[in-house]
């Protein structure tokens, strides 16, 4: 079926876009991808990156070498490889059409696949960019009540959680795109690295008191579990587009974007290695839960909550732009006052959502790894390609990029099947059996 947006494309993007003076200056250079002079640095964009990709699964990565064995290294950084080619073509798909930049993710399924396309990619993309500042939260709640227990008794983890979110709001409601966001982006990244050093340091000097034990090549019965746990630590797709928008060099994405996934690498790496080295089969998720308990703990468990509380804002500010870009939230449509009326509303709205999900929903934690092991896996590997191919067509590709797409592609259905089987196991697990 023929979706054809064409005519409506060129008012619909400008009246959408947070950058629109810029892109129209573009347009009238016949480069869409010139210089907007008054989005954020290339840097920016960086840090946006890692404080989505680089999240807490860092720290389960040692369990999954203890499921997987070494293997899982390589495992690991073919996903690096997959997940920045994807991202590219998510990209060019932007500005297929050479005449206007497509908005968002859920434009560029439509533009593919029509309303069947935009309808899978907004339920998709819906479910992570909701599903996981959900999580973030839930952790944060957790964390902090376990941190508090003995000095606050009384105050129960839903009402951490309301707490965080109140505490989230502020920069969520104040900071109106992802230029702004980034400032919260630099200190998640910190708090990352941090933890980061923390786990690794406390694995290494626990090294010598570690019980001996043989380590795995390759574990083929867990290989699929593996690879499809691996197959999302590089899941920064729900956030891209926003990410290029607000780039001053949007030409400097793909080397940013790069530039980011190695760097996430690198503290995966960092983090698995000396955590499986150290620990072995026994290593746990989170590897924390390994760890002696000491004051580098404590640190390190400040520093999760530091993390999830600074990169809520960067997916929620992504989701709530895409709300209000819908509803026409502008300077122009609402008037000064209007726009910032309605978009406190919307995103209070969108806080209280999440808060709300996060107290109330039960296994949300199960229901949200099927989720995300359907969806990571389709918005990471698998639409970016079929897109690009309904959109500029794979007869642009040569043999051997052909080749890497389809390779691409069934790492990607692979990971979407495995982590769906196992989350619909667990969801099984929790409603026969319950949890303690």
């Amino acid at each position: 079926m023929q979706y054809d947006l064409e005519k409506k494309d060129s008012r619909s993007s400008q009246k959408a876009h947070s950058v629109s003076s810029d892109h129209e200056a573009g347009k009238h250079n016949g480069d869409l991808r010139a210089e907007r002079p008054s989005q954020g640095s290339s840097y920016q964009a960086f840090f946006n990156i890692v404080c989505v990709v680089a999240g807490t699964g860092t720290l389960g990565l040692p369990y999954c070498l203890a499921q997987g064995g070494w293997i899982g290294v390589v495992i690991l950084v073919l996903s690096m490889f997959m997940s920045i080619y994807t991202g590219i073509l998510l990209i060019k798909c932007l500005y297929y059409n050479g005449h206007t930049r497509v908005a968002s993710y859920q434009e560029v399924g439509a533009h593919a696949f029509g309303r069947w396309g935009q309808g899978a990619v907004w339920f998709f993309h819906t479910s992570v960019i909701i599903g996981v500042p959900v999580m973030f939260f839930i952790l944060s709640g957790s964390e902090i009540r376990e941190l508090t227990k003995a000095s606050a008794p009384g105050i129960s983890k839903e009402v951490w959680i309301w707490i965080c979110c109140c505490f989230v709001s502020i920069p969520f409601v104040l900071m109106k795109t992802l230029k702004e966001v980034s400032l919260l982006s630099m200190f998640g990244v910190a708090a990352t690295a941090v933890l980061v050093g923390v786990a690794t340091v406390e694995s290494i000097v626990d090294y010598p008191n570690r019980v001996p034990f043989s380590y795995d090549i390759i574990v083929v019965r867990n290989l699929p579990t593996v690879v499809a746990t691996m197959s999302v630590c590089f899941g920064g797709n729900v956030v891209y587009m926003h990410v290029e928008e607000a780039m001053r060099h949007p030409k400097s994405f793909n080397k940013v974007l790069a530039y980011a996934m190695m760097f996430c690498c690198l503290l995966y790496t960092v983090v698995a290695i000396p955590g499986y080295l150290t620990y072995g089969p026994s290593a746990q998720s989170p590897i924390l839960s390994s760890l002696p308990q000491n004051t580098s703990r404590k640190v390190a468990t400040i520093m999760i909550i530091a993390h999830v509380l600074l990169a809520a804002p960067v997916l929620m500010t992504s989701f709530a732009l895409e709300i209000e870009r819908i509803a026409h939230v502008t300077v122009e449509h609402r008037g000064r006052f209007g726009e910032r009326i309605w978009r406190t509303l919307i995103r209070l709205g969108i806080m209280g959502v999440v808060g709300g999900i996060a107290c109330l929903v039960p296994y949300f934690d199960s229901f949200l790894s099927l989720l995300g092991a359907f969806g990571n896996c389709m918005l990471i590997y698998v639409m970016p390609i079929g897109f690009y191919w309904k959109l500029i067509g794979w007869r642009t590709m040569k043999w051997y990029e052909l080749c890497w797409c389809g390779i691409v592609l069934v790492i990607g259905l692979l990971g979407c099947v495995i982590g769906s089987i196992d989350a619909i196991k667990a969801l099984h697990r929790d409603f026969t059996q319950g949890r303690e």
